[in-house]
């Protein structure tokens, strides 16, 4: 064999290398970002049980519904409080999680596309585990504010 072959060995085994490292490290490890902490959780693993995937919005998407959502999550849901005004996991509560993972970017991408609405409504009604996500129907709002807010939720990613 050909030092010129061997040396094209050689450059396709460092490429090859070089993409399962990329592949490996943004794909499968990918680095925090400003707004996650270290024990942040990973969008594409879901937080609701199975079940929650199958559970399906009661209402139709109209400018009605999206402007209670709005009202909700800005208002009486309080959800604005930790997960900020434009839903970036910027607000003012969230950044008193101390120890947990910081509040959802709810406008990223992957999680709205990863993630179903039962999911999203699941979490809002019993909130999550090991995070300051908290339970919130029927204490704070009912099930179809809830879902009102789901609503809003979708429309914020269609925004960003």
């Amino acid at each position: 064999m050909g030092q010129g072959k061997v040396l094209m060995i050689l450059l396709a085994m460092v490429a090859g290398f070089g993409v399962a490292l990329h592949f490996f490290t943004q794909i499968i490890a990918p680095p925090p970002t400003e707004n996650q902490g270290v024990a942040s959780f990973d969008v594409s693993r879901p937080r609701a049980p199975s079940e929650a995937r199958k559970l399906k919005n009661p209402f139709m998407r109209s400018p009605e519904i999206l402007e209670e959502g709005d009202a909700l999550y800005h208002g009486q849901g309080g959800c604005y409080a930790c997960h900020g005004d434009t839903g970036k996991g910027d607000g003012e509560a969230g950044e008193l999680l101390a120890g947990g993972p910081p509040p959802r970017d709810l406008t990223n991408p992957s999680f709205q596309m990863l993630r179903t609405d039962g999911e999203i409504f699941w979490s809002i009604k019993n909130g999550v585990d090991r995070t300051g996500m908290y339970a919130n129907v029927p204490r704070i709002i009912s099930e179809e504010e809830a879902w009102k807010i789901v609503h809003y939720i979708r429309s914020i990613r269609d925004k960003s």
